[in-house]
């Protein structure tokens, strides 16, 4: 499957946002924007194409990134309206490639999670622990964009795509 160009320049314009921030934050470093984009790669939608995005922030000694795929909103047609979630799939084993060490790989996964409200699609994500460019970064995989984000693209009833 061939990765989408929207994807990469919804990444780029992401990645050039967080260099936009005010005094009192700490920019993302270039090395963490272009782990990100690498990482971002690996996801591989089964059809059509979809729009990676991020949540990247300084916790203590290391960095903590959120990748999803987001949704995609239909226009036109039956569907009108609609935000639908990417099935994609991962490429684990390429994973660790962009990490000079990988320390730790784990699957979280909450199949019983009474307290969770319905609405939660992201119940199960991958957590990558380990070391960037000499600084530890802990990537979380996540299924499904946060709640509070909105769909990621368009697609509309002749099959075309816009970003949002």
């Amino acid at each position: 499957m061939s990765h989408s160009h929207l994807a990469v320049r919804h990444l780029i314009r992401q990645i050039e946002k967080s260099g936009e921030r005010t005094a009192s934050e700490q920019p993302t470093p270039d090395w963490l924007n272009e782990f990100i984009q690498g990482v971002a790669e690996l996801f591989e939608p089964f059809s059509g194409v979809a729009r990676p995005g991020f949540e990247c922030m300084r916790s203590g000694d290391r960095w903590e990134v959120a990748l999803f795929l987001g949704k995609t909103e239909m226009v036109g047609g039956a569907r009108d309206g609609c935000q639908l979630p990417v099935n994609f799939q991962f490429d684990l084993k390429d994973l660790a490639h962009h990490f000079e060490q990988l320390q730790n790989l784990r699957w979280n996964a909450f199949p019983d999670c009474h307290v969770c409200g319905e609405d939660v699609i992201d119940l199960s994500f991958i957590v990558a622990e380990g070391l960037v460019k000499g600084a530890e970064v802990s990537l979380q995989i996540h299924a499904g964009p946060p709640e509070t984000a909105g769909p990621a693209l368009k697609r509309f009833s002749d099959g075309s795509y816009v970003t949002v």
